[in-house]
């Protein structure tokens, strides 16, 4: 199996490829305790029948020692299912977690780092990429790239939605005519707002 490290180079080049072509893309400040500590840059780009969504994410901020973080997510659909996604996200450089699905002759394989392989399927054609260009109006699942399973989602208000992990955790998102504008992530220790800044 390849290393995460080179897993996470692919991943980055695949986004500087998108880069060359129309996209659309949005933009999120990453913020805790009132603070701006990083930022968050997506994009959405299609090629013929196929979409690729990239996320880029970095923060900064100490818990318990200053911790640099970056994620890499991109999901690619086909004829509008989901066809393949990777992330990763390295803590001071090291690899933290990492995920991958791709399809082979037998199914999609599935791998959740350190170790975890199996088949899988995401039941769904609504990924937590899609979710910051279109608001998931009528959905209760939600393809959750990072742990490769279907997570629930409740709506709790007009655009205003609830996505629950598989181990209790919740982020909240909500919409304005549509569009993304804000995402509560609750962790223990760890309170994050992502916030979409203005265009």
């Amino acid at each position: 199996m390849r290393s995460p490290h080179l897993r996470f180079a692919g991943v980055c080049c695949v986004w500087g490829a998108s880069l060359l072509s129309p996209a659309q893309r949005s933009t999120f400040d990453v913020i805790r305790g009132g603070e701006k500590v990083g930022s968050i840059s997506t994009s959405r780009t299609t090629f013929g029948d196929r979409t690729l969504y990239v996320t880029l994410s970095w923060a900064e901020f100490d818990l318990l020692w200053r911790q640099n973080v970056r994620t890499v997510n991109t999901t690619e659909y086909a004829a509008d299912t989901v066809l393949t996604c990777r992330t990763a996200v390295h803590v001071n450089g090291s690899i933290r977690d990492s995920s991958h699905m791709a399809p082979t002759s037998d199914g999609l394989r599935c791998y959740v780092y350190p170790g975890r392989v199996f088949r899988g399927t995401p039941r769904t054609d609504w990924t937590t990429a899609r979710m910051y260009f279109e608001e998931p109006v009528g959905q209760d699942l939600v393809f959750v790239e990072s742990v490769l399973e279907p997570c629930s989602l409740l709506s709790t208000a007009p655009g205003r939605y609830m996505l629950i992990f598989p181990n209790g955790a919740r982020n909240r998102y909500r919409y304005a005519n549509g569009a993304l504008q804000e995402v509560q992530v609750d962790r223990s220790f760890l309170d994050l707002v992502f916030r979409r800044r203005p265009d």
